[in-house]
């Protein structure tokens, strides 16, 4: 692992832990400490965080977390589906077997990850499925977009989803990502680009939906 990555993963932990909120600014000189890296590999992380959509530059002052709001998270959401939901039609048509298994190799420890309340973890497997759909589109344009609007969604995702609040002694509600997952992966893996396509879609919208009421 690349000390940029390791910085990247880094701060990433810091905001599910909390240690950040909307309209925090992410210094690059007090991270670098707290870390106890180099400013180098850790204003690279930030500055991937800002390519990604997940964080804001304002001039003269630094990165920070972008405030959310519920006509953002509507837009974004919208787009999620409408993006992700090309990306897994195509995966469905053009994914090669060796590409299908990796994905399916991905979601094992899923269920796992999601009963320790390893927020980390199920946060790097959900990237992880979405990238390797988006990447088995064999679309560079959407496999770009796919990547820029799953970050900004997670803004949403880490500060309102109920499991990233839950505490670690807490009982975890029901929770219908794996099984989502795996509908999507077993379209792909169907070849059914219609299926494929309207299980990505259900996904996140029902991700959207359960922000939005809870459910």
């Amino acid at each position: 692992m690349t000390a940029e990555e390791s910085a990247y993963r880094k701060i990433v932990h810091l905001i599910l832990a909390g240690h950040y909120k909307p309209g925090d600014f992410l210094l690059e000189v007090e991270l670098a400490k707290s870390l106890g890296m180099s400013r180098t590999p850790v204003g690279r992380a930030i500055g991937r965080l800002v390519a990604e959509g997940f964080l804001s530059r304002m001039p003269k002052k630094g990165c920070f977390i972008p405030q959310p709001t519920p006509e953002d998270a509507e837009q974004v959401f919208r787009a999620r589906m409408a993006v992700e939901g090309r990306a897994a039609a195509l995966a469905a048509e053009r994914a090669s077997d060796g590409e299908i298994d990796a994905i399916e190799e991905i979601l094992r420890p899923e269920i796992n990850a999601l009963e320790k309340l390893d927020k980390d973890l199920t946060a790097q497997i959900n990237r992880a499925f979405h990238s390797g759909i988006a990447r088995a589109s064999h679309n560079i344009y959407l496999e770009t977009w796919c990547s820029s609007i799953f970050w900004r969604s997670n803004l949403y995702i880490f500060y309102f989803d109920s499991f990233y609040k839950l505490d670690k002694h807490e009982d975890m509600p029901p929770q219908k990502t794996p099984v989502q997952h795996k509908a999507i992966l077993d379209a792909v893996r169907a070849r059914s680009p219609e299926l494929a396509e309207q299980c990505m879609r259900d996904h996140i919208e029902h991700t959207f939906k359960k922000l939005l009421f809870g459910y």
